[in-house]
């Protein structure tokens, strides 16, 4: 097939475009496993909640660092060179914590783990946003095969433990094929797989104050609070007023993932046919209504509905502000400088990433104070501003 990236045409084997889908469903198999396994992993290795809190917020700033330098790298060795070394690296490290008996070996692996996996995310979105910036119903599409995986990586990791077996197998597995994968990766023609300019690994950052996409990239990190906000206080909200425990545990990680995977590739073409930008504007405004709904219906299908609306709503923003940071970069004359989008994905990637390291606290100090109905209600208010960021964005590049 061909594949628009930047300027120029480039030609991608259909093996290797499969290959990042791949990618990215290991990934989402890791992370549904993990937000149910969560708590055995606490209780196994006498991990405090406090402990646990305070790992996840290291490792994801680590995941932060690695976006920051993410982009400049690919832009260096390429798509095909770095996935290849990233994927073995961190499936690797899957392995080797599955077997992890000691706590303190086991953080250090978790650390490791989404750190590394920091690298992963950018060098996957490089390689689909190369592809398919110009097709952003297609980007959309492309990013549920991480939301379908994360549903099965739940639910298998949910049927193991039903059945007194280990969550470790999950791990296991998606670890072997992760190295599989980077074998096949080294020698596949990816998007962006060719090494390309010798840019500094700091530049990302500094990419994005230089083409005016400072706004795009805070906006960006308000969805990832609201994205991951959605997730994790909108199903605690449903867990303290529903008394029948409707969408808790393993069935609250399949039914949010579920409904992400479903809105990317039903409402995600239609969104892309509106343009990056007014679907983003569509999404948020969706996903805050369906906030508000969560914060004050009491009615079971009316907080349930309020939970599929802000989910599906917010899971267009991850692919679609990519793809309108992509495209406005271009029609900056960014793309003459450097004909693929690696710079832009690990900036904007990077900046995305502390919204996940500083959206729970903040929002969990809110709902501590003023109870968590207003809590969900910070994170409605996060999307109606990412809504009128990309809109304001949009009137000043016209």
């Amino acid at each position: 097939m061909h594949v628009v990236s930047g300027l120029q045409d480039v030609q991608v084997k259909p093996r290797g475009l499969a290959l990042v889908a791949i990618s990215f469903c290991l990934f989402g198999l890791y992370w549904g496993s993990w937000i149910v396994a969560a708590a055995n992993v606490e209780h196994e290795l006498g991990l405090s909640h406090a402990t646990l809190g305070l790992l996840l917020s290291t490792a994801l700033a680590g995941a932060a660092v690695t976006n920051i330098v993410g982009g400049a790298l690919t832009e260096r060795r390429g798509t095909a060179h770095v996935l290849a070394v990233t994927i073995a690296v961190w499936g690797a490290l899957i392995i080797a914590a599955s077997f992890a008996r000691n706590g303190v070996a086991f953080a250090l692996a978790l650390i490791a783990i989404v750190t590394i996996g920091g690298l992963l995310d950018v060098v996957m979105n490089v390689a689909a946003t190369a592809a398919l910036a110009d097709r952003p119903g297609s980007l959309v599409r492309f990013h549920a095969f991480f939301n379908g995986s994360a549903a099965v990586g739940a639910a298998a990791t949910g049927a193991l433990l039903a059945n007194h077996l280990s969550w470790r197998w999950t791990w296991t597995v998606d670890g072997v094929v992760a190295l599989v994968v980077a074998g096949l990766a080294s020698r596949a023609s990816l998007p962006a797989s060719g090494a390309g300019e010798h840019v500094p690994l700091t530049n990302a950052l500094t990419f994005l104050r230089r083409e005016g996409l400072i706004l795009i990239a805070v906006a960006f990190a308000l969805a990832a609070i609201v994205e991951n906000g959605t997730e994790l206080w909108g199903v605690l909200l449903l867990r303290t007023r529903l008394s029948s425990g409707l969408l808790v545990g393993a069935t609250s990680a399949v039914a949010g993932y579920a409904i992400a995977a479903t809105a990317r590739v039903v409402i995600g073409p239609i969104a892309g046919r509106r343009g990056a930008s007014r679907g983003v504007i569509l999404g948020t405004v969706a996903a805050a209504c369906g906030l508000v709904v969560l914060a004050v219906a009491r009615q079971p299908w009316l907080l349930g509905a309020g939970l599929v609306l802000a989910a599906g709503g917010v899971s267009m923003c991850w692919p679609l502000l990519l793809a309108y940071a992509s495209t406005t970069a271009q029609r900056s004359g960014a793309a003459a400088r450097s004909a693929r989008p690696g710079a832009v994905v690990g900036g904007v990637t990077a900046v995305g990433y502390l919204g996940f390291v500083i959206g729970p606290a903040i929002v969990g100090a809110v709902a501590d104070r003023a109870g968590l109905s207003v809590g969900v209600l910070v994170l409605a208010g996060a999307a109606v501003y990412v809504a009128a960021s990309v809109r304001f964005s949009e009137r000043v590049k016209a």
